[in-house]
C-alpha cells in the first residue's frame, strides 16, 4: 500500500510475486495492488485484478466491488461497472453514483434516470450530488432540453445548488450557447447561488478554446473583480487556449497570470503538463528549463502522461541524457510501460538530437509490447531525412505496407521529403504512383515537397512545372510552396524565376510568412541589392501583420557581412539581440565568422566574450 502514493509500481508487482511464490495471495493484497494501479492512472489493470481474484477462488468485499465499480466507469469499462453492481452483496450510495457515472460514459440518460429511480426506491436518502450526477449525464449526451425539466423540478423540490446550475452551465457553454450561459449566471445570483471558479471557468473554457482571447481576459477580469481567486484549472485553460495563440503578447500575458497567481506549477499534475507543453510550443526556453528544475526539486511521481511530456521538454532543451534519465526512471526503476504517446516522445526526441539509430532501435526493442503506428514511424522515417539516409527511409515505408500498417500522407511526405532532399526522384515516382493504391490522395505539402526534390537536382524548370500544375489544380493558395521554389531560385541564382515567383504573389495576394521573408533576405543580399532587403524587413511586416522574427534578422545580418558592410551587420545584430529570446549562439557564431573574415579581429573578440558573457559586447 506504501507504493501507491510514490507510484511505485515495480517494487509493488515484486510483492506481489513473492506473495504468489508463498501462496498469500489474499483479498487485502489484492486491494493494495488495485490502489497502487489505481494512483498510476492505470484503471484498466486494477479492473482486470478482478478475473484474477476470481480464479484464485476469492470473494471480493463490498469496498472492493465499489471501488472495482468507480475504476471501470474510470476507463470506459461501463459493462463491467454493471456487472460488478449485480454481484455485489449490497450498494450503497457510492456504488448507485458510479452507476449513474457508467450511464454517463454511455451517454445512457433513461439508464442514468432508471439509477436515480432505484435509488429513490432504496434505503438512502436522495441528496443533491446524485441528483447532480444525472444532470450530468443529460448534458454530456447533449439533452439539454432535458436538463432545463430536471433544473426545474430540483427548484421545486429545494435541491439545487451551485453544482448544479454549474452543470447546467457547462451544457450551454458546450453547445455553443454563450448567451444563455451569461443568463443562467445572473439568474443563478438572482436565486441566492453566487458563481464560484467553476462558474467562471467554465465560460473561460469556452472562450479560451475558440480562440476569443478578449472574451477570456474579460471573465478573468470579472473573476478577480468578484474577489474568485484564478486556480489551477484557470491557469491550465489559459494555457490550452494558447494553441491558437499566435501572437506572442497572448502568451507573455498568460504566463504573467501564472506569475501573479503565485501557483506552483508542479503542484498539480494536470498544470504542469499544460504550462510544459505550452512553453515547448511557444519555445520559452528559459521558464521550460525552472520548470523542469522545480519539477526535480518537487520530488513529484510522474504519471504516464507527464513522462511524455518531460521528455519533449528536455528534447526541446537538447538534453537527451536527461530524456533518456526519464525513460529509464519510467520503464526500469517505476515498472510503468509506457503507452503509444509516450513512446511516441522519446522517439522524436532521439531523432531530434540526431541519435536515428537509437531509435530505430528502441522501436523495434518495443513493437511486441506496444503496437507501431504511423505517427512512430513517421518520426523515424524524418530521422533518416534529416541525415540524408532516403533508401533507410524506403526501407521503412515498404516494412510499414509489409506489416498494414494504415498510410496516410504525413508518413507519405516524410518519405518523399527524405527522397527530395538527396534529388532521388525516381523513388518519388515510385511514391506517388503507391499513394493511389494505398488509398492516400497527395496534397499541396506533396506537391511542394516533389518541387523541392527537383529543386534540389538544379532542375528548376520541372519545378517551376509542378508549381504551375499546382496553381492549375488550385493548391498553391500559400506561401509554402512558393517558399520552396523561391529557396531553389536562390540556391541556383535563378534570378528570373524568382522575380515570376514574386510577381504572382503579389497579383494573387499570396500572403508571405517570415520564412518568405528570410528567403527574399538571402536572395537580395546575394543579388548585392542590399537596400530592397532592408526594405522588404521594415515593409513586409507592417503591411501583412506580423513581426520580423531572429531568424529573419539574422538573415539580415548575413546579408549585410556576405556584402562587406560590417557595421550594417553589427547594427543588425543589436536588434536581433533585442529580440525576445536574444541572440542565440547560431547569430553570435555567423557574426563572429563574418568579423573574422573581413579582418576585424578585435570585434570578432569582443563578440566571443559576450557570448559567454565576459563583456557587454564591441562598441558600434
Amino acid at each position: 500500500a506504501r507504493c501507491a502514493e510514490s507510484k511505485f509500481l515495480r517494487f509493488a508487482e515484486e510483492i506481489v510475486q513473492f506473495e504468489r511464490r508463498r501462496g498469500g495471495m489474499s483479498i487485502a493484497v489484492y486491494s493494495a495492488l488495485m490502489k497502487v494501479y489505481a494512483y498510476c492512472g492505470m484503471y484498466d489493470r486494477a479492473c482486470d485484478l478482478y478475473e484474477s481474484i476470481l480464479e484464485e477462488g476469492l470473494e471480493p468485499d463490498a469496498m472492493m466491488y465499489g471501488c472495482l465499480m468507480k475504476f471501470a466507469v474510470e476507463c470506459g469499462r461501463t459493462d463491467l461497472s454493471r456487472r460488478l453492481s449485480e454481484m455485489a452483496p449490497s450498494l450503497d450510495i457510492q456504488n448507485y453514483m458510479s452507476l449513474i457515472r457508467a450511464a454517463g460514459r454511455d451517454r445512457d440518460v433513461d439508464h442514468a434516470f432508471a439509477v436515480l429511480k432505484q435509488l429513490q426506491l432504496s434505503a438512502y436518502t436522495v441528496d443533491a450530488a446524485a441528483y447532480n450526477s444525472v444532470m450530468d449525464v443529460c448534458v454530456s449526451a447533449g439533452q439539454m432540453a432535458r436538463a432545463r425539466e430536471l433544473m426545474q423540478e430540483l427548484k421545486n423540490i429545494g435541491h439545487v445548488d451551485v453544482v448544479t446550475y454549474n452543470t447546467l452551465l457547462k451544457g450551454l457553454c458546450n453547445t455553443g450557447d454563450v448567451a444563455s450561459a451569461k443568463e443562467l449566471l445572473t439568474e443563478m445570483v438572482r436565486d441566492g447561488f453566487s458563481p464560484n471558479d467553476e462558474s467562471y471557468n467554465c465560460m473561460l473554457n469556452t472562450a479560451a478554446s475558440s480562440g476569443n482571447f478578449r472574451e477570456a481576459w474579460e471573465t478573468i477580469d470579472l473573476m478577480e473583480k468578484n474577489g474568485v481567486k484564478v486556480d489551477n484549472y484557470t491557469i491550465s485553460i489559459m494555457m490550452k487556449g494558447l494553441k491558437r495563440a499566435s501572437n506572442p503578447r497572448d502568451v507573455a500575458r498568460v504566463l504573467s497570470l501564472l506569475d501573479r497567481s503565485g501557483i506552483a506549477v508542479c503542484s498539480d499534475e494536470i498544470l504542469a503538463n499544460t504550462v510544459l507543453e505550452t512553453c515547448i510550443r511557444h519555445k520559452e526556453l528559459r521558464r521550460l528549463e525552472s520548470i523542469l528544475a522545480e519539477h526535480k526539486a518537487s520530488g513529484l511521481k510522474p504519471s504516464v502522461h507527464t513522462y511524455g511530456s518531460l521528455i519533449k521538454a528536455c528534447s526541446t532543451l537538447h538534453r537527451l541524457d536527461e530524456c533518456r534519465r526519464y525513460w529509464r526512471e519510467m520503464h526500469e526503476v517505476r515498472g510503468i510501460e509506457p503507452n503509444d504517446i509516450v513512446l511516441g516522445c522519446m522517439l522524436d526526441a532521439l531523432v531530434c538530437n540526431q541519435a536515428i539509430d537509437e531509435a530505430v532501435k528502441l522501436l523495434n526493442d518495443w513493437k511486441a509490447k506496444v503496437k507501431p503506428n504511423s505517427v512512430m514511424y513517421s518520426t523515424v522515417i524524418k530521422g533518416f531525412a534529416n541525415s540524408g539516409q532516403a533508401q533507410r527511409a524506403m526501407a521503412a515505408w515498404r516494412e510499414m505496407r509489409e506489416t498494414r500498417i494504415r498510410m496516410n500522407t504525413v508518413v507519405y511526405n516524410s518519405v518523399i521529403d527524405a527522397q527530395a532532399r538527396v534529388g532521388a526522384m525516381d523513388n518519388v515516382s515510385e511514391l506517388v504512383a503507391t499513394m493511389g493504391r494505398d488509398g492516400v490522395e497527395p496534397d499541396a505539402i506533396s506537391y511542394s515537397t516533389i518541387a523541392k526534390g527537383y529543386c534540389v537536382k538544379g532542375d528548376l524548370d520541372k519545378a517551376f512545372d509542378v508549381f504551375r500544375n499546382m496553381q492549375r489544380n488550385k493548391m498553391a493558395n500559400d506561401s509554402i510552396v512558393y517558399n520552396t521554389i523561391l529557396d531553389g531560385c536562390t540556391r541556383h541564382s535563378r534570378w528570373d524565376l524568382a522575380d515570376t515567383l514574386m510577381a504572382d504573389m503579389e497579383k494573387l495576394s499570396i500572403t508571405p510568412s517570415n520564412y518568405t521573408l528570410g528567403i527574399l533576405v538571402k536572395m537580395h543580399g546575394r543579388r548585392r541589392q542590399l537596400d530592397k532587403a532592408f526594405q522588404l524587413v521594415e515593409a513586409a511586416p507592417a503591411r501583412f501583420g506580423f513581426a520580423a522574427n531572429p531568424q529573419v534578422l539574422t538573415c539580415l545580418m548575413g546579408a549585410c557581412l556576405n556584402n562587406n558592410a560590417i557595421d550594417k551587420a553589427l547594427r543588425v545584430f543589436q536588434d536581433v539581440k533585442k529580440a525576445h529570446r536574444g541572440a542565440d549562439g547560431k547569430a553570435f557564431g555567423s557574426m563572429v565568422g563574418g568579423c573574422v573574415r573581413r579582418g576585424e579581429l578585435q570585434k570578432a573578440v569582443a563578440l566571443v566574450e559576450e557570448a559567454y558573457g565576459f563583456s557587454p559586447g564591441p562598441a558600434l
